[in-house]
């Protein structure tokens, strides 16, 4: 981010140091720095604003008060990025010294070092603090899009039902360095287009590109912010829909500079207060519920943008002389490894305690703990590289160093991420031991509907056995396939997580899929259903068996069922209800572990019956109501008292854990649903 950017103790003004790059020993290179001064000069207040950006970062990751839009510092970080690097290149093309094999050289010295050792050491460690599978494997699917700086497409291609909580990814926050990384890689090779395009020189096209390339940028921030927080949000992952903030920063050049620094001392420091102003309005305001970038994001990066354009204009006025304070500069200078360290050490904290609440805990781990690494980080990796890098002679072989970091990023790719497959193989198979997840084992007949876009002929026999229903039903298929597989029948899928039984009902049938070009990015839907369910009604099967488990159902919604049912042959067809699982509001397999691990008892991990059979009380009505109307070929069973007794609900039987998380059953809960009903799954295949 916007933290990488300075390369010296002294952020000044011209390259990422702000310094004009001397590209070898011996060459005089003149020092435009933008007209305002003759020589380079220094300007601690930007490390301050730097400082400002990673403070709400980390008080808003912490959970401190007050910070809940914290994460527009990142966007604070993009601008100065774009003031910082796009000047350097413009500077560095007109004065006839820019090479883009230098710049690449240097961005990797500066960025690759703590970054790597800051990704080992999270691969390694985190088997021994993360608790579940299913953590150990969504870090182990992430770790080799890290070092390729891809993370940002992959968190956004992950994100959606799904999705694990945020705080159980150690290496989320690597999608802005993502971001901030893959501006680099495609900045300097447009300025150099435009720049030889334009009879090497910049003028008013490329300033009319900027304002394009901004604008279509933020119209797309704007129109591609999604509302709704559970579905995926492209203008917050993406470079090419964040790209209008390094834009912004971009524009803080010699022409708005010189235009401010004639404005009334009075006027200046209004802007510049008015700029700290919008940050911390926005720090303040915003929340995690505020759809973000969209609109938005305007407010922190015209903050930021005009508290860079004051300072760098006059540099006495009050907010630059704030942000100059030698403990804020310090702050500024951390301000790459601290973003590093504070996202994993708050992650394995609250792995420890259960993703509990503790303000003190985590202000003492990812505030104070992760600032003392990244100081050490700062002085014995980032300043001992930044010495050899400006001694004599260095970047001569920058060809040399941008191949060596190819290599560094390709081979933390594969070494990171079999380290972090070889954790999620421990964590699996030491869970599966110890706690029998597995029972009897799950089939996979590659019958579910999520896979295809028709059933393969295996699957539909003389006699059919459908489950419908959503991610409830998924985890449950390979339990339930393999005891109707013992029945002599084939069991289908017919379902998809966040789609619903009824929405295969004629009057909530989704509307049409998207083009197949764009599955890419947002595979499936729940209108993909639609075909293999049409191809399962039209099948010509003898005997149909369906077992149908919902996630809601309340009264209002009996018609629907009714509809659904309808659409069946009920001469040929017999359907099995299968009422709601108990809920847990604690995700069951990380408090059992967790508890076990402190020796903590297990019952902290239950619920009173009282609320699982309150939460339910509306699904016992509605099929109860159903399975009355049709006798003959429609049963209702309520599972509840398969994990319950009189007072208390568990996920848990013995050593043997029957919950993965909150609501979805291993297979060894499906296993004791199957032996509890065992008469019922005989009925409803037509074997009694």
């Amino acid at each position: 981010m916007g933290l990488v950017a300075s390369d010296d103790e002294k952020l000044t003004f011209g390259d990422e140091t702000g310094r004009v790059p001397m590209e070898s020993e011996g060459v005089a290179a003149k020092s435009r720095n933008f007209g305002l001064n003759p020589r380079a000069e220094y300007l601690p207040f930007v490390d301050g604003l730097r400082a400002v950006a990673i403070l709400a970062v980390v008080g808003c990751h912490i959970g401190l008060p007050g910070f809940s839009g914290g994460y527009v510092g990142v966007d604070v970080f993009f601008v100065i990025s774009g003031f910082l690097i796009i000047n350097q290149i413009k500077d560095g093309l007109e004065a006839g010294r820019f090479s883009i094999m230098s710049f690449y050289a240097r961005r990797a010295l500066r960025i690759l070092p703590p970054f790597l050792i800051m990704f080992f050491t999270v691969v390694l460690i985190a088997p021994f603090i993360i608790p579940t599978p299913n953590s150990a494997l969504e870090l182990a699917r992430s770790a080799p899009f890290s070092p390729l700086m891809l993370t940002n497409v992959f968190f956004y291609v992950r994100q959606g039902y799904f999705d694990i909580d945020a705080k159980q990814k150690p290496l989320l926050h690597t999608w802005t360095l993502s971001v901030e990384e893959q501006f680099y890689l495609l900045i300097p090779i447009l300025l150099i287009l435009i720049f030889h395009w334009r009879n090497r020189r910049f003028g008013a096209t490329a300033v009319t590109i900027g304002i394009v390339v901004g604008l279509v940028s933020l119209a797309g921030a704007i129109t591609q912010t999604d509302t709704n927080p559970d579905e995926r949000n492209a203008a917050f992952y993406f470079m090419h829909w964040r790209m209008w903030e390094f834009v912004i920063g971009g524009f803080l050049g010699a022409p708005f500079a010189s235009a401010v620094r004639r404005l009334p001392r009075p006027t200046v420091e209004g802007f510049a207060v008015a700029g700290l102003a919008l940050i911390v309005a926005a720090v303040v305001l915003f929340d995690s519920k505020s759809p973000y970038p969209s609109w938005r994001a305007l407010i922190p990066t015209t903050g930021a943008a005009l508290i860079i354009l004051s300072g760098l204009t006059q540099r006495q006025v009050l907010v630059a002389r704030f942000l100059a304070l030698r403990w804020m500069v310090v702050i500024g200078l951390m301000s790459y490894s601290w973003y590093l360290w504070h996202w994993p050490i708050l992650t394995f904290l609250r792995f420890s305690r259960l993703q509990e609440e503790w303000l003190v805990g985590d202000l003492l781990g990812g505030g104070m703990l992760a600032f003392a690494i990244a100081c050490g980080s700062y002085f014995f990796v980032e300043r001992p590289i930044r010495r050899w890098k400006t001694s004599s002679g260095t970047l001569q072989y920058s060809g040399r160093i941008v191949l060596t970091s190819v290599a560094a990023i390709g081979s933390a790719a594969a070494l990171g991420g079999l380290a972090a497959l070889g954790g999620y193989l421990w964590i699996n198979s030491m869970v599966t031991s110890t706690y029998a997840t597995e029972g009897l084992g799950g089939l996979d007949n590659g019958c579910q509907a999520s896979r295809y876009s028709k059933f393969p002929s295996h699957c539909l026999g003389e006699n059919e056995a459908v489950l419908m229903g959503d991610s409830l039903a998924n985890s449950m298929f390979p339990g339930f396939a393999r005891g109707f597989n013992e029945l002599g029948l084939t069991l289908v899928y017919m379902g998809r997580g966040g789609c619903g039984p009824l929405l295969l009902t004629p009057a909530l049938r989704p509307k049409e899929s998207p083009p197949q070009w764009f599955t890419w990015i947002r595979p499936g839907g729940c209108p993909k259903l639609s075909p293999l369910f049409d191809q399962l009604l039209s099948h010509p099967a003898r005997r149909i068996s369906v077992v149908v488990t919902p996630r809601f159902a309340d009264p209002n919604t009996v018609a629907l069922w009714t509809e659904l049912i309808s659409q069946f042959d009920p001469a040929r067809t017999r359907f099995l209800l299968l009422g709601p699982m108990p809920v847990f509001e604690t995700p069951a397999m990380d408090c059992i572990i967790l508890n076990d691990r402190h020796g903590i008892s297990r019952e902290r991990c239950g619920r009173p019956r009282s609320q699982v059979e309150g939460f339910n009380a509306s699904f016992g009505q509605v099929f109860t109501k159903i399975a009355e109307s049709s006798p003959n070929n429609i049963r209702y069973i309520n599972p509840i008292d398969v994990f319950c007794d009189a007072q208390f609900c568990r996920p848990f039987i013995g050593d043997q854990l029957m919950y993965d998380d909150g609501s979805h059953l291993l297979t060894s809960g499906v296993d004791l649903v199957w032996k509890t009903f065992e008469k019922d799954f005989r009925w409803v295949a037509w074997k009694n």
